[in-house]
């Protein structure tokens, strides 16, 4: 349904919301139960494909939904008087949760998204704005809209029986996120929860970009300490089990998650989907991974490398992964048969209802 088009005047409204540093691990609240988020307001001027245009959140008319979580949901949105400009809108509240305070995440995901998604770097999804909308109490976060997530894409491509070029598919989304990563890092940022849902992709051209800023963590001369934080069933062994990770973690973490994410494309399951921390520790500490053998020899060696149960066994640097036998068999630019198959799998990708 489509948010109303009128928009408003010029009257200011004068909103208390607080902006805690997004690297932080703790969210305090304000006492009135609002934030501060500096330099956003309810319009914002944007550039679009080289055009300025300014917006406010009456003019996003929602086309239909693209994703959605605990957060709430991801509306592919047109601009009022403007069709030729389509983005993703993603809303969040700017109250927390009043159980877990923890759960929060607006201003992560707005602050860090505006840092890394402003660089136009080909592989973090763009960011375009970020907005008050005062009436519905929430952060509206105006970026790039993709063709699909990879969880979404996944789901189908199996279902299609889709398989013939999985290989060179799963090299170059590795590829790509592992340029994403290594491009966070530079930033002295961990994205914590790197799996399917947060890994979308586009076809023409083919490319895959990393997004949902919501739990990235700050580096440290390398290294974060909260455990916890991001999605149970992609936390690496020394998220789990502090007893592991002594002094923090780092980049591993993400190789993991991204291991996990490239094994559960492939084959079609997550390997640890029912259970939960406990089980997965346990599990894990005689897990052999098994890629599926329809992958080359190298890209199943790769995956077995990012998921060593010991974060010092798997890779050290992002270098290393980009330096393995799986990425330098990879073709330097897309082809014909990645471009086809990609197109064709999206095709057939169902739309989420609106009422879902």
């Amino acid at each position: 349904m489509s948010r109303g088009t009128s928009r408003r005047g010029k009257e200011k409204f004068k909103i208390r919301v607080e902006f805690p540093d997004y690297t932080g691990d703790q969210v305090e609240p304000a006492a009135d139960n609002t934030y501060m988020l500096p330099d956003v307001g309810e319009e914002a001027t944007i550039n679009y494909n080289g055009e300025e245009v300014t917006i406010n959140v009456n003019m996003l008319n929602d086309i239909r939904k693209l994703g959605f979580g605990n957060y709430g949901s991801v509306m592919l949105a047109e601009v009022q008087n403007h069709p030729e400009i389509k983005m993703a809108v993603k809303r969040l509240g700017l109250i927390p949760s009043t159980n877990n305070l923890a759960d929060y995440t607006a201003t992560t995901d707005l602050k860090t998204i505006r840092a890394v998604g402003s660089c136009n770097f080909p592989h973090v999804i763009r960011f375009y704005a970020g907005l008050i909308d005062k009436k519905e109490s929430q952060v509206v976060i105006c970026m790039e809209a993709c063709d699909t997530s990879m969880e979404k894409f996944y789901t189908t491509m199996h279902k299609m029986k889709e398989l013939k070029h999985l290989d060179l598919l799963l090299k170059r989304m590795i590829n790509h996120i592992v340029d994403a990563l290594q491009f966070l890092k530079s930033k002295g940022i961990l994205h914590r929860d790197v799996k399917p849902s947060n890994i979308l992709v586009k076809h023409d051209p083919v490319i895959f970009k990393i997004c949902d800023f919501g739990i990235s963590g700050q580096l440290t001369n390398s290294v974060a300490h909260t455990m916890m934080k991001g999605t149970q069933v992609y936390l690496a062994p020394e998220r789990i089990d502090a007893s592991q990770a002594p002094e923090g973690y780092g980049i591993r973490s993400d190789m993991w998650a991204l291991g996990l994410s490239t094994l559960e494309i492939a084959t079609g399951q997550h390997p640890f989907a029912k259970m939960n921390a406990l089980g997965i520790m346990s599990a894990i500490m005689t897990w052999l991974p098994e890629p599926p053998t329809n992958l080359s020899t190298e890209l199943q060696q790769l995956i077995v490398w990012l998921l060593r149960i010991k974060q010092v066994e798997r890779p050290a640097t992002y270098d290393e992964i980009q330096a393995s036998p799986a990425m330098k068999s990879l073709p330097a630019e897309i082809t014909n048969e990645e471009t086809e198959m990609v197109k064709n799998v999206i095709a057939n990708i169902p739309i989420i209802p609106d009422d879902y």
